[in-house]
């Protein structure tokens, strides 16, 4: 077996691609992702890449290859020609490294919690308006790992968004990111009354935005424990909290909380 880091052209890999006669179907999601990460430049050359048989059959790296394609630009990967026969039915059997496992191996504490918020406030800045489920909103590890250097700060919100979830049923990861993104917003202000009030709940008034969120909440919840099918959306569960947030902050009484997936992410009402 020999191996050779080559840059790859769209129209070399359109011509190795129908040497493609032994690999399993395309995924267009994947393709997509590979694809969207070459024209953003985060593309770096690893020891995988592309593999030959003896026969010079395309045995690995159809996806990569497809992407270079979809992309329209060059680009370099390791290129592995000669490998025997037998490879092909060892590729790709062991475990592919999420996001979790990235943030562990560099050593951060609660790695799949913060992957979880990290992804969060990457959607919020790059698709706030779009799914956030199913492969189209797939962020990839790069992305997670250069967003926490964006926005380390985010370490600090891990135990936030448990101890919110504990007292309201809102998810985790869902309640950590919101409150970052409205500290972020808001640095110098005073948001303690914000935390105690949707803590704890105590003698606040009727429309008071942070007794409507935990009441909404704990519906929510309540009607996820009796429908275990039904998704929980991590979309849905931020725009509450920031349009909650945003009506104190304002001192807006509320007499309804809610919001469909047409609607648009609300942006978080800066403080004066």
């Amino acid at each position: 077996m020999r191996s050779k880091v080559q840059t790859i052209t769209p129209t070399k890999a359109t011509e190795w691609l129908e040497a493609n006669t032994t690999n399993r179907p395309v995924s267009r999601t994947v393709v997509r992702a590979f694809a969207e990460a070459m024209k953003r430049g985060e593309w770096i050359v690893t020891h995988q890449g592309i593999a030959f048989d003896v026969s010079g059959v395309l045995i690995d790296g159809q996806h990569r290859l497809a992407a270079v394609v979809d992309a329209d630009i060059p680009v370099a990967m390791t290129v592995f020609t000669d490998v025997d026969d037998g490879t092909f039915d060892v590729l790709d059997t062991g475990k592919r490294r999420n996001a979790a496992d990235v943030l562990a191996i560099e050593g951060e504490k609660s790695a799949t919690m913060l992957a979880a918020m990290v992804r969060t406030v990457w959607l919020f800045d790059n698709r706030p308006d779009l799914n956030w489920s199913g492969g189209a909103a797939a962020v990839t590890n790069h992305q997670i790992v250069q967003t926490l250097e964006d926005h380390p700060k985010l370490r600090d919100f891990v135990a936030v968004g448990e101890q919110i979830a504990g007292a309201t049923g809102m998810i985790k990861s869902a309640a950590g990111a919101a409150s970052y993104l409205v500290e972020h917003t808001n640095r110098r202000a005073d948001l303690d009354p914000w935390y105690e009030g949707i803590i704890d709940g105590a003698g606040l008034k009727k429309n008071d935005p942070r007794l409507l969120f935990r009441r909404v909440m704990f519906a929510m919840a309540r009607k996820q424990a009796g429908q275990v099918m039904r998704r929980r959306d991590t979309r849905e569960h931020v725009a509450l909290y920031i349009k909650a947030f945003n009506a104190w902050a304002v001192g807006e009484e509320l007499t309804q909380l809610r919001f469909t997936t047409r609607e648009t992410m609300p942006p978080v009402t800066k403080m004066r």
